[in-house]
């Protein structure tokens, strides 16, 4: 209720809904519910107003029923409510659509400037072994193989998804111990040289154990190589996805290949649906386009370049990462805002070098990772030790 209507309710039917205060001896006179009310009173020449008393001690439960009162009222000051940890107002009565709507606009990515390839080096020997399970930030990584389903049954349990969001090796004959770096192998495991046929039985294996641990209704994003968008696009209807776009990911540079009359500077993201997942009713009917090196900061030039189903994102130099795949964090926002509200699940099962944690944690969603490779469950590990200071808890080995 906005101001002016409450106003001509109480002219209307006079101060009818008493204000509540504390009468505790150390937090006398604090109101608990009514700010909205009293404001009113006042601009209407009003000195007195019918009150409640509670004897409350403890501020913490001052506080606690303050938000539950505004929370049925409906008055806000939304700065203020932004400052309260999320877990708390979950339990106070508001749900994951309000908390959306609420920090959806404040909360962003930001590069964590983690140097990948400097963690990648350090590590002589992994410390994570095959079918270890960490419990990090809220979020779950295990190291195994995502085309196993006891894998995906023990990282995600009774918990269900609702954004499968992965990006699998490009088949493009990589050899991902040596990445694409200039600086040499790392001593991965994983080899990138499979024929289509057998690529097609990988990416199936996968897509198809990720969304047996999906709700029904949920949203699918996979990355690829241009060659295979069209094997993706026969894949979904077979898994009960139904393809909706092909998203690309434009960069701002690119490995140059001098056979090919054409440098390519995208990358595909195939994007499906399985029944009626959530939409941020805020982009409603738009898709998504994601740049932050061309936007001027300003949420009405991102709104407009919202009207798009192409991504410009910052690409960090090759050199940078070992891993020949490796995406900026700032990539995963727009998907993650536009299809996910706060506190949603997402399981990425190709973890690589963990920027899809970074951004998941950054935007307050819950992330579930698959990484085969020991050295880059380390790497996801450390990284996120960095950005947030949460030290890993490894549940299961």
């Amino acid at each position: 209720m906005k101001k002016e209507q409450l106003k001509d309710s109480i002219r209307r039917f006079g101060f009818v809904d008493p204000v509540i205060l504390n009468s505790h001896p150390t937090r006398k006179n604090i109101v608990l519910g009514g700010h909205f009310r009293i404001e009113a009173a006042k601009d209407l020449g009003y000195t007195e107003v019918p009150a409640i008393y509670l004897k409350i001690a403890s501020p913490k439960r001052e506080k606690e029923l303050n938000l539950r009162l505004n929370r049925n009222t409906g008055e806000w000051d939304f700065e203020k409510l932004k400052s309260f940890d999320m877990d708390f107002l979950l339990k106070t009565g508001f749900d994951d659509g309000d908390l959306s709507a609420i920090w959806d606009d404040a909360l962003e990515t930001e590069d964590d400037h983690f140097d990948i390839d400097a963690a990648v080096e350090k590590i002589k020997k992994a410390k994570a072994k095959t079918g270890d399970i960490y419990a990090i930030g809220g979020h779950r990584i295990i190291c195994g193989d995502s085309t196993d389903s006891s894998v995906l049954k023990r990282l995600v349990g009774k918990q269900r998804i609702d954004m499968l969001y992965s990006d699998p090796p490009y088949n493009i004959d990589l050899d991902y111990g040596s990445g694409i770096s200039t600086k040499g192998k790392y001593g991965g495991k994983t080899d990138d040289r499979k024929s289509d046929d057998d690529y097609r039985v990988f990416l199936r294996a996968a897509l198809s154990n990720g969304l047996s641990v999906c709700k029904p209704d949920c949203h699918i994003f996979t990355y690829c190589d241009q060659k295979y968008i069209g094997m993706l696009q026969a894949l979904y209807p077979e898994l009960g996805v139904d393809f909706k776009r092909v998203a690309l990911w434009i960069k701002n540079n690119f490995n140059m290949t001098p056979q090919v009359a054409f440098n390519k500077s995208y990358e595909p993201v195939i994007y499906g649906t399985r029944g009626k997942p959530y939409l941020s009713p805020r982009t409603q009917n738009l898709t998504e386009i994601l740049n932050k090196e061309i936007s001027n900061g300003n949420r009405t030039i991102d709104d407009i370049l919202d009207l798009f189903d192409i991504w410009l994102c910052k690409r960090l130099p090759a050199q940078d990462y070992e891993h020949p795949t490796a995406k900026n964090p700032a990539l995963h926002e727009r998907p993650l805002r536009r299809c996910t509200k706060l506190g949603d699940t997402v399981l990425d099962l190709f973890g690589g070098s963990g920027s899809t944690l970074v951004a998941a944690h950054q935007m307050k969603r819950t992330c579930f990772i698959v990484e085969w490779d020991p050295v880059f469950v380390d790497v996801i590990l450390q990284r996120f030790e960095a950005a947030f200071g949460i030290a890993p808890t490894l549940l299961r080995s």
